[in-house]
């Protein structure tokens, strides 16, 4: 029987023209050979099989992405058709699905073009609520039982932000600089569910990567203008200018694209690692292969087995690096000023974000209310690089990564008490590195070891919290526990359990309508930017941002105006 998608349609569907480049091709040596299943339009939904792959092999998968790419490089933009299976593993009846949009989907840069749900039988016509916390909440016209699936189909079009050197997480998650197109959190994603309570949201949160997730399965094709290159994780495949991407078991997907990326190679404990750098970075990315490898044999030793076959490093053209999927995307301003030291920016970073792959993604935890334990985690990765491989940088890394900023507070807090990146790097970060090493000293390197493969063992591909953390500790510090929390940790700070209200943006029990619906002011005598600005309760900046206005003092009177949403 052939199916029908039927679709609410929200908006007029973007139509991008993707354009070549002004860029000289690069020719790189492709790929290995790999073919994925692809993009299917009609996903198997044979309940029996779902079942089963449930069970044995997928780690409590519920989410399986799939996403056609059409990429505009020059445009800094995509044209997104995404398809996610959701599975049911019970017990619960669900009468809703819940998605979370991430920061840049939750601005004008982002277009809602259509969504749709099918069953294993038919498609039919669902209530949708977009909330001002930016969750997508699908009504389903049928409850969802345990072992039935359900396809989501969502169309959209997306734009990149201009960033630089200097641009830091989350600024740049989408974005783009002279060289580098990188899309990090770029999707529309489930969020976790407990069975008994629900599925599970949160406030919106700047100063990190604000999103909870579960382990999923990715696939993912992008269709790029000729001659850019497109790195993202897991085995892939080139054909022509379509580039195929698998990934299983992982929280997330990202990719970048560049017409000027070269590609490096090396294999060490059985993994591939490959790097794409811009041309004329040879030299540092040499150095960024070198730590990237040293780093997974200790990581290996340390925590637990690397559990996929690549890994894939990319130059970004930002300050930050950030792990996602099988992927580091890696600080373009550390290949801009390395100099060939040790404890450059370039170097210093790699152990750092790349341990964010076992504590994050592998071991995931709640990077709202207990920041702490992958922050933690990760900066002592650092520490542990330097005093393996380089111990004559040990006292530096104290004195120049920690002790000069002065960290102060309880490490324990969660973000909601952190209003910016620095506080989070001083709370969590830096006082986890402290806490970290104490805990190292007490035990001793040999059980810390067996502590943190404990850690792994224990908690790969599901969830640590804070309870589970301790628990596991106790068997190597045993009553020594309590006096290490009262330094470190403030028993005051209240976790939050209930999630804040949501409260919708549309009622869609009425007629649809674009989302987000752009806004156009028409200037008319005695109109500045100042009183626009407070007609539409809107910051002046972010109108002269997004109108490119060169002259604040100079607005035309009968020009149109874009008002973007505060």
């Amino acid at each position: 029987m052939k199916l029908v998608y039927n679709v609410i349609v929200f908006s007029i569907s973007i139509i991008f023209a993707v354009s070549c480049n002004d860029s000289s091709e690069v020719v790189s040596d492709p790929l290995p050979t790999f073919v994925p299943p692809g993009i299917r339009l009609n996903p198997s939904l044979d309940r029996d099989t779902k079942v089963a792959l449930q069970v044995e092999k997928n780690l409590g998968v519920i989410a399986n992405y799939n996403f056609d790419v059409s990429l505009d490089y020059a445009g800094h933009r995509i044209q997104v058709t995404q398809l996610i299976e959701v599975f049911n593993p019970g017990p619960d009846v669900w009468s809703e699905l819940v998605f979370y949009l991430p920061k840049d989907l939750q601005s004008d840069r982002f277009v809602l073009s259509t969504v749709g749900i099918q069953d294993e039988v038919e498609s039919s016509a669902t209530q949708m609520q977009v909330t001002k916390d930016g969750f997508l909440v699908f009504q389903l016209p049928k409850y969802m039982e345990p072992n039935q699936s359900r396809i989501v189909t969502i169309t959209y079009g997306l734009e990149a932000l201009q960033v630089d050197l200097q641009s830091l997480s989350p600024i740049g998650d989408v974005g783009y600089s002279k060289n580098v197109l990188q899309f990090v959190h770029w999707y529309p994603i489930l969020v976790p569910y407990k069975p008994g309570v629900g599925w599970v949201r949160w406030s919106n949160v700047d100063s990190i990567w604000s999103i909870l997730t579960e382990i999923s399965d990715y696939n993912l094709l992008i269709r790029s203008p000729e001659g850019v290159l497109v790195a993202s994780g897991g085995p892939s495949e080139r054909r022509g200018n379509e580039w195929y991407f698998v990934m299983q078991n992982v929280r997330h997907i990202a990719f970048s694209a560049s017409p000027n990326y070269e590609l490096k190679t090396r294999t060490t404990a059985g993994v591939t690692i490959y790097l794409f750098h811009l041309i004329g970075d040879g030299f540092a990315g040499d150095a960024v292969l070198n730590a990237a490898s040293r780093s997974l044999v200790m990581f290996n030793d340390r925590y637990g087995h690397y559990p996929y076959t690549s890994l894939v490093v990319a130059q970004n053209h930002y300050r930050s690096s950030m792990a996602s999927g099988g992927i580091l995307l890696h600080s373009g301003s550390g290949f801009d000023t390395y100099s060939g030291q040790t404890d450059s920016l370039l170097t210093v970073l790699v152990p750092l974000t790349l341990s964010e792959i076992w504590w994050g993604q592998l071991v995931g935890y709640d990077r709202i209310v207990e920041p702490w334990i992958g922050a933690s985690l990760a900066m002592y990765s650092e520490y542990m690089y330097y005093e393996e491989y380089f111990p004559e940088l040990k006292e530096w890394f104290w004195t120049d990564r920690i002790d000069y900023w002065n960290p102060q507070g309880s490490l324990n807090s969660t973000v909601y008490e952190m209003n910016n990146k620095q506080s989070l790097m001083q709370n969590t970060y830096r006082i986890g590195a402290r806490f970290l090493h104490e805990v190292d000293n007490n035990i001793g390197s040999s059980a810390f070891r067996s502590f943190t493969r404990d850690l792994y063992r224990n908690n790969a591909f599901g969830m640590l919290d804070t309870q589970t953390f301790f628990d596991i500790l106790a068997k190597y510090l045993g009553s020594d526990t309590n006096s290490i929390k009262t330094r470190y940790f403030d028993e005051n700070i209240v976790i939050p359990t209930v999630s804040p209200p949501l409260t919708p943006i549309f009622d869609l029990s009425q007629s649809p309508i674009a989302t987000p619906v752009q806004r156009i002011h028409e200037v008319i005598s005695g109109d500045t930017l100042v009183s626009i600005s407070i007609q539409y309760e809107v910051p002046m900046q972010m109108i002269i941002d997004r109108n490119r206005i060169s002259d604040a003092s100079q607005i035309v009177v009968g020009s149109r105006l874009i008002i973007p949403y505060p």
